[in-house]
């Protein structure tokens, strides 16, 4: 016989199954799965809470999930055990590449739920969020087809720490990938997660409404990326060197002219992966690279009328000064800029210290190269302490680039002993 008590007891159980189904879920790795859960009354009035889970065995030391396209800037939520059987969530951001760090002035309103523990090998997450529509470093919309997200974890030992500010270690593995919260949509405002949901094994594979960033988009930008250090740490000061070292403008102007069109290839690899990214004019890197860039755009211009005013005028004008400090300082905030989109995409340490180096080091040749040229400039030729002497244009032709040309400059003091 059917009674009141087991009708009501199947349509909670069929309740519970169909609030499980609307909660969208993501498993990127081995058992490391997120699922997030948006009801109704939130997606319509954009406040309000959200739902999420986060699911990995306990062979991983930390697992995170964030709102936002990079570590930089991102709500993240990373989950630890806490040494009793339970777990630990802690709220937390970061303004650059380093540790994301909790901060109770802004962390989010967060609840670990019924189900959430440590449990036959899994650690579980369920967790309400009351503002995660916006933070410091941005905003979610609740209703949005492409919400962008990510992910990290480290495997190794438990943190076993209740600390919401525990230190951890950085992370083996961080993805990201865009969420359509439309097919994460909850009739009501409780909890989505049961048992059976919380310890499902999830599969590799993503589900509808996931989107996995592609390895073309990681490919576009890793070859703006390259291309642009290439330019900007080697070539351009290399380039700047050839001038004082050689003395002659036709090999420092066809250089640097490959090393300009270079930028301009790595400029628009840059712009279609910024675009692909949702990331064009929301960062320093992108803004302050695009201006660098654009400002670069009239020096091959500039270099050839100071070539022509120095063929006329035997000397430097106003644009030669224009010319040779404009290419310094863009060529420097360049480089500068390259080590920002290095923590931009959340390059490896390693990575950014080798960038670093190379570039300090090319500068410092082209500094050596500029200095040791001038110093040269000023040596007296001959045991008298005389120095070579000339009038007019034909005389002067050998100053070009204030001196790297002189007569008695490596390997100018060649071209004059040749009567050239």
């Amino acid at each position: 016989m059917i009674t009141h008590s087991s009708l009501a007891a199947a349509a909670a159980v069929l309740y519970a199954a169909t609030a499980q189904a609307s909660t969208l879920r993501y498993c990127p790795s081995d058992n490391i799965c997120y699922a997030v859960g948006v009801p109704r009354a939130t997606a319509s009035s954009a406040s309000g809470n959200i739902y999420f889970q986060i699911s990995a065995p306990t062979t991983y030391q930390w697992v995170a999930l964030g709102t936002g396209l990079g570590m930089v800037g991102a709500n993240i939520f990373i989950m630890y055990q806490d040494g009793n059987g339970n777990v630990t969530l802690s709220s937390r951001q970061s303004s650059g590449h380093a540790e994301p760090e909790y901060d109770a002035q802004t962390a989010s309103d967060l609840e670990l739920l019924a189900g959430s523990g440590v449990s036959g090998g899994m650690m579980i997450a369920n967790v309400r969020c009351g503002n995660c529509q916006t933070w410091p470093g941005g905003t979610l919309n609740m209703a949005d087809v492409s919400t962008q997200w990510i992910g990290a974890w480290k495997a190794g030992l438990s943190l076993a720490s209740t600390s919401l500010s525990e230190d951890i270690f950085i992370h083996d593995v961080h993805l990201q990938f865009d969420l359509d919260l439309s097919q994460a949509s909850l009739d009501t405002d409780s909890n989505p997660f049961n048992g059976s949901e919380a310890t499902t094994s999830g599969s590799n594979s993503s589900a509808s409404g996931v989107v996995p960033s592609t390895s073309g988009n990681k490919q576009i930008v890793w070859a703006h990326g390259i291309c642009m250090a290439i330019t900007f740490a080697i070539l351009y000061p290399l380039g700047s060197a050839l001038m004082p070292l050689f003395g002659k403008w036709y090999v420092h102007g066809g250089f640097q002219l490959v090393s300009w069109l270079l930028m301009w290839a790595a400029f628009g690899l840059g712009i279609v992966g910024a675009q692909q990214c949702d990331l064009l004019f929301k960062n320093t890197h992108t803004i302050l690279g695009t201006v660098v860039v654009a400002l670069l755009a009239i020096q091959p211009a500039l270099g050839y009328i100071h070539h022509l005013h120095f063929q006329k005028y035997g000397g430097r004008g106003i644009v030669s000064y224009g010319h040779i400090w404009w290419g310094r300082i863009l060529m420097v905030l360049g480089a500068i800029n390259g080590g920002l989109g290095l923590q931009l995409t959340n390059a490896m340490d390693g990575l950014i210290i080798a960038y670093s180096i190379v570039a300090a080091v090319m500068y410092l040749m082209y500094a050596i190269a500029k200095t040791t040229v001038s110093i040269r400039k000023k040596t007296p030729t001959d045991a008298g302490g005389d120095r070579r002497k000339g009038s007019g244009v034909g005389s002067s032709r050998n100053v070009e680039y204030g001196g790297e040309m002189h007569g008695t400059s490596f390997p100018g003091r060649l071209f004059a002993r040749r009567g050239r």
